[in-house]
């Protein structure tokens, strides 16, 4: 029985040790953040929308940021108990439990904020941004397409010219709607 579970503990533990953890965030000041300027004209967004997406969107960075140090170390526990003999079955069930139980909570708190953001928007807004979300769908049909070459693949928002990169010198104009 007590070699079941070190086999089993081994193997979670093989894969969670083939996960290269992320880079370990930096703290200081946040840069200043620029909202796409495509994005603001398609939904018509007004100042106090974009800079409440923008806030919102920074706080759950901030709260992300924390739980990232702690899942790093925790994962570096891990890492460590995965190195001594002999291995300790709880450590490592321990810390890989901590680590899923993070991943969850990141995974529902970006939910939440989605949910926060999409409030921001007014009726129309929403249409707007369930017509992007229907072509995301058309995606991977479109993927095919172009792998078979009935498609050609779609070009950058900025393309180079005479090997310098052009900025959008007109002015943006508004979205007619259907």
């Amino acid at each position: 029985m007590k070699s079941v579970i070190l086999i089993c503990t081994l193997a979670l533990a093989a894969g969670l040790w083939a996960q290269v953890p992320g880079p370990t965030p930096v703290p200081g000041p946040m840069p200043p953040v620029r909202f796409p300027a495509a994005l603001r004209l398609y939904l018509e967004l007004s100042d106090a929308q974009v800079d409440n997406i923008i806030f919102l969107n920074s706080e759950y960075q901030r709260w992300a940021q924390a739980r990232q140090r702690r899942m790093n170390q925790v994962q570096q526990e891990l890492d460590d108990a995965l190195a001594k003999e002999p291995l300790d079955p709880m450590a490592i069930g321990q810390a890989m439990a901590e680590i899923e139980a993070t991943r969850r909570q990141l995974r529902a708190e970006m939910e939440r904020t989605r949910v926060k953001i999409r409030a921001v928007l007014n009726e129309r807004q929403q249409t707007k941004l369930k017509a992007l979300e229907e072509v995301l769908k058309l995606w991977p049909i479109y993927s095919e397409a172009v792998a078979v070459n009935l498609l050609e693949p779609v070009a950058g928002p900025v393309q180079p010219r005479s090997g310098v990169v052009d900025v959008i010198t007109q002015p943006a104009q508004p979205v007619s709607q259907p």
